[in-house]
């Protein structure tokens, strides 16, 4: 019978649909679960993808077979080391940047071969044969104290990364696979061997110029950031480390300026660097090919990194928390290029507490004091005994848990502005509840105060009150603002986010027109308490209208819109809240929101003015006096400015009267972080250039 493919099927057509027989089999299981028969077992049937299966094996080690193999000790040119030498500085930047040493660090496969290139080590007769511009020397002693530098560099920032202040397989990658970072050798060690490097390089006539001085120059390099990262290690509020930082940068210049060419293609300084060789090294996850970037990017990640770390010893000597406060938003909401590399947020942690000391040199009372200082204007010993004098609760007033909850509260927050964005964020929304219990805390003991004899002078009680309470919504205001940055919301949380934004900060400005009267007006704190009620005026100002063109121009489903409140804003409905006698102040309402929607879009008068406001607010803002904000107000300025730009290009481009709204395109507002973190631009209008 003649086979017919239309009609005929591999092992016949009877055939009988058993879907009705598996779904009732299914029907009482669980989501997710799964039936295994007796003895086999979900790691049995993972197991039946074979070793050596590319698609599922990491390790297997399908290695370029066509290119020559690796000789770690193939004479080079001075030119092809300075190449070399160049190339395994990307490696160890982009390790920085967040990728695994397998895929930056251990591609260099001179690191795999330290023992073949140890001049005590290598045999007579088992150097190649070289030629006077290629002496073995450049390998056994230049290029193997370079990498020996470089490993130490390694291994001196993984014990900083190490430490707990940023995270691992979220921030970096610790994991060495079992290859050592020359862990054992001692840093003079280490430091002997390129001062050798250094001096064979200006002795010998094998090296001739340019060469000798740009090696020499990158040797000299590596040494000074060795012991920048050694210090910065040990010594984090060394009085050294500005002039160890300094030197660095200006040792960097000239290896800027001047860069050796790409060797040609036949070259074996080519076969030093590996992307497929991590694929035969031990490794917990999959890895990827990782192509380096050019150099040029390399120089300027590496500068933006000394450049860090002069700002984070700037901030090592700063007392002030508000200042370390304002230093941590800005680089957060507006962060300077390669200036977050989570070395520099580690370090920058560990300079403010060390687990035992507040800035290595202050008990944890400091934080304390601080607050008080600079939020009220008063010393925590005035505090203190205002409530002591005027306690009348049964008990001893609860001074100790008011110390120890503030302390852990401001420490935790202070460092968190150091953590990565969406951590930082989760961090925040958790802290809420702790803030909530500080403020129950005070609360209680105001219930327990006899009142004031003079009426006429400052509570002091009740003003750290209003105080604490000021911070929590802050910490909302942060909540709900980084969504932007993160891009988290979609067009109905953007509206809601816009109105919730508006609630808080009126409640922020009420609890700042409580604080500022009664404070000496030519205080710090006075300064920066009228510079926080400007700003947020403003930032009020502006959300009102950005909700308003954005709610008139938005169709909501309720369901969805309030089944994404509660997933959004599910911080605010922890079950910890409903044990508290205490009502939190500054939750969100879909309620009333939804009842502001039908209200605004209901609403034939439409108005743009607070931008207009927000304009107005933000250009005399810019010549008020600094507050706490120390050496960052420039920096402060310049985020105001960047926000009355976005004022200025909103007003000129949005509609201004209803009848405009109705035919205007709500596609092109394009919320971009790069241009600001928390409001749109207008797509196809670039914003006016900064003045």
């Amino acid at each position: 019978m003649e086979h017919d493919p239309l009609v005929d099927l591999p092992g016949g057509d009877n055939f009988h649909d058993v879907t009705a027989l598996f779904e009732d089999a299914a029907e009482d299981m669980q989501p997710g679960a799964l039936v295994l028969t007796d003895g086999f077992t979900l790691l049995d049937a993972m197991s039946s993808f074979e070793i050596g299966e590319p698609r599922f094996d990491s390790g297997l080690a399908l290695l370029d077979k066509s290119k020559p193999s690796f000789n770690p000790l193939a004479p080079l040119t001075p030119e092809e080391v300075c190449w070399i030498i160049d190339r395994s500085v990307s490696c160890e930047m982009e390790w920085h940047s967040g990728y695994t040493l397998s895929q930056t660090i251990y591609s260099f496969l001179y690191v795999h071969s330290l023992k073949e290139i140890d001049p005590d080590l290598v045999p007579g007769g088992s150097l190649p044969r070289s030629d006077s511009l290629r002496p073995p020397e450049l390998i056994t002693v230049v290029l193997r104290a370079a990498l020996l530098g470089l490993l130490k560099c390694c291994d001196l920032s993984w014990r900083e990364l190490n430490k707990g202040n940023v995270y691992d397989a979220e921030d970096w990658q610790s994991e060495k696979c079992d290859v050592p970072l020359s862990e054992a050798l001692p840093v003079k060690y280490i430091c002997k061997a390129l001062d050798e490097a250094c001096r064979w390089l200006e002795t010998s006539a094998k090296v001739q110029q340019p060469w000798k001085t740009m090696l020499m120059n990158r040797l000299v390099f590596r040494k000074s950031l060795i012991v920048l990262f050694e210090t910065q290690l040990s010594q984090p509020h060394s009085g050294l480390l500005p002039t160890m930082i300094n030197l660095s940068l200006q040792l960097l210049q000239p290896i800027m300026t001047i860069t050796p060419s790409e060797p040609a293609p036949d070259s074996p300084a080519r076969l030093a660097f590996d992307p497929q060789f991590p694929r035969v090294i031990v490794s917990y996850i999959p890895l990827h090919v990782l192509q380096l970037p050019d150099q040029a990017h390399t120089w300027t990640l590496l500068e933006g990194l000394l450049t860090s770390l002069k700002n984070v010893n700037d901030l090592a000597n700063t007392t002030e928390l508000t200042t370390w406060e304002v230093a941590g938003h800005l680089q957060l909401w507006c962060p300077r290029p390669h200036s977050r590399l989570p070395y520099v947020r580690s370090i920058t942690q560990s300079a403010f507490w060390d687990g035992v000391l507040v800035l290595n040199k202050f008990a944890l009372k400091h934080v304390v004091v601080q607050f008080f200082r600079e939020t009220l204007d008063i010393s925590y010993d005035a505090f203190t005994q205002n409530i002591v004098t005027r306690w009348k609760g049964p008990a001893p007033p609860p001074l100790v848990q008011i110390e120890r909850t503030m302390t852990q509260i401001l420490i935790a927050n202070i460092k968190s502005l150091w953590y990565n964005p969406p951590r930082r964020r989760r961090f925040c929304a958790k802290s809420l509840f702790d803030w909530h219990e500080l403020f129950s805390v005070f609360m209680d003991v105001c219930v327990r105060l006899a009142p004031l004899q003079d009426q006429e002078k400052l509570d002091h009680v009740r003003r750290a009150r209003v105080a604490v309470l000021m911070y929590r919504l802050s910490v909302i205001r942060e909540v709900i603002l980084s969504g932007f940055q993160l891009s988290l919301y979609t067009n109905e949380e953007r509206v809601f986010a816009y109105w919730y934004v508006v609630q808080v900060l009126e409640m922020h400005l009420s609890c700042i027109d409580q604080l500022m009267p009664g404070m000496s007006s030519d205080s710090n704190a006075y300064f920066e308490l009228s510079y926080q009620s400007q700003f947020l005026t403003a930032l009020q100002s502006l959300s009102i209208a950005v909700f308003i063109i954005t709610v008139k121009q938005t169709t909501f489903s309720w369901r969805r819109t309030r089944l994404n409140f509660l997933r959004r804003y599910k911080w605010a409905f922890m079950p910890e809240y409903e044990d508290s006698d205490l009502q939190p102040f500054g939750h969100p309402n879909f309620t009333k929101f939804a009842t502001a929607c039908e209200s605004m879009q209901k609403d034939k008068q439409f108005s743009l003015d607070g931008i207009a406001v927000a304009i107005e607010v933000l250009s005399c803002l810019l010549t008020s006096p600094d507050g706490w904000a120390g050496r960052w107000s420039e920096e402060r300025k310049k985020f105001v400015q960047k926000l009355l730009d976005v004022c200025i290009d909103l007003q000129r481009q949005l509609p201004s009267t209803e009848q405009a709204l109705t035919t205007w395109d709500a596609k092109t507002l394009k919320w971009d972080a790069d241009v600001h973190p928390w409001f749109p631009i207008i797509s196809g209008f670039p914003p006016v250039p900064s003045r």
